[in-house]
């Protein structure tokens, strides 16, 4: 008679230690492919079948019999290491498994575990269902539960051990071959043919370059021989080494009894540390065994410095994880313990290296910015030439200390060194001026070489202000086209009132009674008809320079006729001049624009009796077309003749390039 297989468990540790162990499918994979380590496996291959949801993990180690099977898989908390001993078989290897617990993360993702295993040509199969287990225990009667054995074999299967995992708890079907490959590449650090141990997904070897942050590693410090990785590093900053810090760490690391290899590295652009899935890789994992045990110490260090958002790492300390001392790993064994002595002696090593790295990383950052970008846009580095003494110095140190500058994206920083450049040409510009003091009255000319050099510099700002503006156009006309929601087009047009006329700008302090006016139209509109207020988009209320505004949206797609326009517009003009009267310039004019799309249906027959009846009452139309038409047409053509006597605008032009090809 075959020896029953039985599984005794509580329900509390079946919840927490099973399923709520892990919330990723990549993290439950990863207990899976440990465990193929563990029993001497030199290939396991992952298989998603996203069409039926079902992940398969088959591996060819040494497999099972039926009385392992009893004693040691279905034996919550099997301790492996003193049951088996501190090496595997076959092959000599570390396990990465010690309390038993990891099978059990199977069901954090999956309600039906099914299980083939053979070993010296005796095969075993069963199903382990999630609820059956939960109302065996919850019976409370003695009896254990018992998986449902199967008596049919997989065809293929003459080696190892298959795991079919079904009934998912989420779908797979946004998961991605290449992020289960990243991901697993980024738990273990013994895949691969040194240490004959392959991974697949769906047949694609699971490789280190997978992990998909060695390429932009920029500056990089090492602790121990990382040679086998050097290759992967393949855009290290020109001049800078990496820094071997091994003797640094050996004497804090002999007292504290551990000793750590790997690596730290910073990249050359914080997005560079977000995967095409947005995994935050801004990290410095811990591993023990080869596998990964501790996913971020650097976020225990709460470092707010500029070059922490810059930091990857990967550290090895196998000395955590001694056969004989206590278990550092919490019990969801992601994280190791923050109060066992062993964990703060390494946070302490760490820390002081990430000191280090914070002292050589502003310093390089600084002279590799200057350099860098010196080589990249000549026209920089030619304006750096004509600089001379204190200006030049410290226009090398800002240039230089823009690469150490936390910022969103490259654009921000490329405007920054524009507004930079532009700066220091004032700068050089003031110190013209004072230069003037020690002439005497003998010439002119130096005075007017001066004052021309500073109509150049104003040539040039405006210059950029007009760039900017096409900008602006552009993106109006983008959500104009894309049919963007109205409200985004009414502020974005709010927001660059030169929109509507070139002259206009913004008057500062008279916020309060925009707000105030504001108010009020929207109040009065409400006594609009229902068909009136479909016609509109809104209303707003803007102090520009010596004029009030009124500026009403009409949807593109409604033509209103003349009557009911200059109507609305009676509506609430007087009560709108009533309270212009009470702000700090009642003496400016008004002007009501209405914003549209099509014009009033009288339009083709008598455009200009439409013109003098919205006149009467301070109005006028502006199509959306002849807003667009007109300011790109006004700001290209001052741009293209700007470009011909602006002597920084190849500069900026240089810096803009190099942004886009960067």
């Amino acid at each position: 008679m075959k020896r029953p297989l039985e599984m005794k468990i509580s329900l509390h540790v079946l919840e927490h230690l099973g399923m709520n162990l892990y919330s990723t499918i990549p993290a439950v994979l990863s207990e899976i492919v440990a465990n193929s380590w563990d029993a001497d496996a030199t290939d396991v291959a992952v298989s998603l079948d996203k069409e039926n949801d079902v992940i398969t993990i088959h591996d060819n180690g040494i497999g099972m019999t039926r009385d392992e099977v009893a004693d040691r898989f279905l034996e919550v908390g099997f301790r492996r290491r003193i049951e088996i001993g501190s090496k595997t078989p076959l092959r000599n290897r570390d396990p990465m498994g010690r309390k038993g617990i990891g099978k059990l993360s199977s069901f954090s993702i999956a309600r039906v575990v099914t299980v083939y295993t053979i070993k010296d040509g005796e095969q075993t199969a069963f199903v382990m269902d999630a609820k059956k287990i939960k109302e065996r225990i919850e019976a409370n009667d003695g009896v254990a539960y018992r998986p449902d054995e199967l008596d049919h074999w997989p065809d293929h299967l003459s080696s190892g051990t298959l795991i079919k995992l079904t009934g998912l708890r989420r779908r797979i079907s946004q998961l991605t071959q290449k992020g289960l490959r990243q991901r697993l590449a980024r738990r273990f650090s013994v895949i691969g043919p040194k240490f004959a141990f392959s991974v697949t997904v769906d047949g694609t070897p699971v490789e280190p370059r997978d992990r998909g942050y060695y390429e932009h590693i920029e500056y990089l410090w090492t602790y121990g021989n990382q040679s086998d990785l050097m290759q992967l590093f393949k855009n290290l900053s020109q001049g800078r080494a990496p820094v071997d810090r091994t003797s640094n760490v050996h004497a804090p690391s002999h007292e504290a009894g551990i000793e750590i290899t790997g690596w730290i590295g910073t990249v050359k652009r914080p997005e560079f540390l977000k995967d095409e899935e947005n995994e935050n890789l801004n990290r410095l994992a811990v591993f023990m065994r080869g596998k990964q045990a501790h996913e971020d110490i650097l976020d225990g260090f709460g470092e707010k410095e500029i070059y922490a958002d810059y930091v990857v790492g990967e550290l090895h300390c196998d000395d955590l994880d001694r056969d004989n001392d206590e278990d550092i790993a919490t019990s969801s064994r992601q994280t190791l313990k923050a109060d066992d002595p062993r964990f703060q002696a390494l946070r302490e090593i760490i820390y002081r290296e990430l000191r280090n790295v914070a002292a050589r990383w502003s310093d390089w950052r600084r002279g590799d910015g200057a350099r860098v970008l010196a080589q990249s846009v000549p026209e920089v580095s030619a304006w750096l030439e004509e600089l001379t003494g204190d200006t030049k110095k410290k226009a090398e140190r800002w240039v230089g200390r823009l690469n150490t500058m936390r910022t969103g994206k490259e654009t921000e920083k490329r405007e920054l060194l524009k507004a930079s450049i532009l700066a220091f040409e004032s700068y050089r510009r003031k110190e013209q001026l004072d230069y003037l003091d020690q002439l005497t009255d003998e010439s002119i000319e130096p005075v007017l070489s001066v004052f021309n050099d500073i109509d150049d510099l104003q040539l040039s700002y405006y210059g950029q202000i007009v760039k900017l503006r096409l900008g602006v156009i552009t993106t109006l006309e983008q959500k104009l086209n894309a049919d963007d929601k109205e409200t985004v087009i009414r502020d974005h047009i709010f927001d660059h009132l030169w929109l509507l006329d070139a002259g206009w700008e913004r008057v500062k302090g008279s916020e309060a009674s925009e707000r105030n006016i504001t108010g009020f139209l929207k109040t009065a509109s409400k006594k609009l008809t229902s068909t009136e207020k479909r016609g509109r988009i809104d209303i707003g209320y803007r102090t520009v320079s010596g004029r009030h505004v009124i500026i009403e949206l009409k949807r593109g797609s409604v033509a209103t006729p003349v009557d009911d326009l200059t109507r609305q517009i009676r509506k609430y003009r007087s009560g709108a001049k009533k309270l212009i009267e009470k702000t700090i310039y009642p003496d400016w004019p008004l002007d009501i624009i209405c914003l549209v799309g099509k014009p009033p249906p009288e339009w083709d027959d008598d455009a200009e009796s439409v013109r003098d009846q919205l006149a009467a009452l301070d109005a006028r139309l502006l199509f959306y077309d002849q807003l667009l038409g007109s300011s790109r047409r006004a700001y290209a053509d001052y741009l293209e003749e700007h470009k011909k006597v602006d002597r920084l605008w190849k500069i900026f032009q240089g810096i803009d390039d190099f942004v886009a090809n960067g």
